[in-house]
């Protein structure tokens, strides 16, 4: 009997901590299409975020390079944070000049009332020197979506509460799969 009671007060300590785990998270936003998706950083995290929005069947256009980009054809920014030294390099860029890309690319979203959406998906393998300089993109968005291993440290967090911009954590980068429908109802 002192087995059971012991399992059952296990179970009901799982089941409350998880359940206050979910709640602690913010309500997904409503986001509007067609979406913008482009890497900040040029990692391969990017083709993740495409997969799902073709899945889900979401009107988007995927551009590695945005730039001068015509708003009035999108409401809605997917910014993947990550740097890629393979990726930047195949591009030809380096890190400043993929930071000024970067930046004027989230100023013009904010000018034309574009939503931001930032996602940090990559774990811990994206949040090396060459990411660095791209991860504080996340305090710049209207919302981000982070990977639990890729927050080890606070950093996120941290941000997201100095920034007052809401954080999503996924356990994993196929969680996406749950959440992407619900963003784009």
């Amino acid at each position: 009997m002192k087995k059971f009671t012991l399992a059952a007060l296990l179970c009901a300590s799982f089941l409350a901590f998880g359940a206050a785990a979910f709640a602690d998270q913010p309500a997904l936003p409503t986001v509007q299409q067609p979406v913008l998706l482009t890497p900040f950083g040029q990692s391969q995290d990017a083709n993740a975020v495409k997969l799902m929005t073709k899945k889900y069947q979401v009107d988007y256009e995927m551009a590695v390079f945005a730039k001068d980009v015509d708003w009035t054809k999108y409401k809605t920014l997917f910014v993947v944070l990550g740097g890629s030294g393979k990726g930047l390099g195949a591009a030809g860029l380096d890190i400043p000049s993929e930071l000024a890309r970067c930046t004027e690319l989230i100023a013009e979203a904010k000018k034309n009332n574009a939503y931001v959406v930032a996602l940090h998906i990559g774990g811990p393998d994206r949040r090396g020197p060459n990411s660095a300089p791209f991860l504080t993109f996340a305090g710049d968005a209207n919302f981000m979506i982070v990977r639990e291993d890729g927050n080890a440290d606070g950093y996120f967090t941290n941000l997201s509460t100095e920034k007052n911009v809401p954080m999503y954590t996924i356990q994993k980068t196929g969680d996406l799969r749950k959440i992407m429908p619900e963003m784009l109802k």
